[in-house]
């Protein structure tokens, strides 16, 4: 525990309905307490973190200072899309997950303690190369991106789009209850979502389904705050994955949910498909929500192209024996 760092926080306060707040008190106590210099700023608004990323990156690119993102898997794909526009796209991440799902967390088995983050740092952790995607498409004002867990059409995305724009959201967080609207949504998504067509190509083939109903181009297995859409997805495979689901009838919907919750033999379904490559399109006409990473997008129609691509990640992870020797 030799190696001298500087750290600096990048913290989205809100993040995880004030979860990551209290994460970076936390945090920056356990700094003190270890004499480790940092510096920390926070996000004011939606894609502030992007521009505070690629800013102190491109001024302080020693190996020395370990860039640290505070928030929810929202928060880290707004880094890490600062990071790639930077003048130093290899730059590597530090996360502590503090969000509401932290997808992309349970996906690498990142720890959420601050301690152990922070001891992990000062044993000369290298960095590791892990997959994310990107994607181009005709997405006003948003043509191209990285995204760390999925970039969902259709069902998944009608969720969050709600969720997001839920009236009682700012009261349910305060009353520590936001993941209720996340419950309420699913159920209007049964309700109101429609099916639509949609056409997926690789270099080598091209399917198309035209009563598809959740369609989500996956970097690793989770959605939606744990739930594993894909199992075999791995964020070390070096490729993406397509997942379609037709949609069901309810009485299927809720046998295919209990299949997912138990073994995942939910993949076995007629309804179920996947799609896996290095490089993948997807196309619907039908305006549809989207979402990337947590963060909606206004329905229209959609012409994606995906590629897989990788960043540099100091990755902490839980290590139980040594923490309940510890404690």
């Amino acid at each position: 525990m030799s190696k001298k760092i500087k750290v600096h926080l990048l913290v989205n306060e809100t993040a995880g309905n004030g979860n990551a707040k209290k994460a970076n008190v936390a945090l920056q106590q356990v700094l003190n307490e270890l004499n480790i210099p940092f510096t920390w700023q926070k996000s004011r608004f939606p894609k502030e973190l992007t521009t505070l990323a690629k800013n102190y990156v491109n001024t302080n690119p020693s190996e020395n200072n370990i860039l640290i993102v505070v928030g929810g898997d929202g928060s880290f794909n707004e880094v890490l899309n600062g990071i790639k526009a930077s003048n130093y796209p290899d730059t590597p991440i530090t996360y502590l997950p503090a969000g509401t799902g932290n997808d992309f967390a349970r996906s690498a088995g990142l720890t959420a303690d601050p301690r152990q983050l922070v001891h992990n740092l000062l044993n000369d952790l290298a960095p590791e190369q892990v997959d994310c995607g990107y994607f181009s498409a005709n997405i006003p004002g948003e043509n191209t991106g990285y995204f760390v867990n999925n970039f969902g059409i259709g069902f998944d995305a009608f969720i969050v789009y709600q969720s997001n724009h839920e009236k009682l959201k700012d009261m349910l967080n305060r009353l520590n209850l936001g993941n209720l609207i996340y419950g309420l949504n699913v159920v209007k998504a049964l309700a109101q979502q429609d099916t639509f067509t949609v056409t997926v190509k690789t270099k080598a083939k091209t399917w198309r389904y035209s009563d598809a109903y959740f369609v989500t181009t996956t970097n690793h297995p989770y959605f939606g705050g744990g739930f594993a859409i894909l199992p075999k997805a791995d964020v070390y495979s070096h490729h993406l994955d397509t997942v379609i689901v037709e949609k069901p009838s309810l009485s299927k919907f809720i046998f295919l949910f209990s299949k997912l919750l138990k073994d995942g033999s939910h993949v076995n379904a007629p309804q179920f498909h996947y799609v896996e490559a290095q490089e993948i399109q997807v196309e619907t006409r039908k305006p549809e929500f989207a979402q990337i990473d947590g963060e909606d997008v206004n329905t229209q129609g959609f012409k994606v192209k995906f590629k897989i691509d990788h960043f540099n990640l100091l990755k902490c992870v839980w290590e139980k024996t040594r923490f309940l020797a510890r404690i």
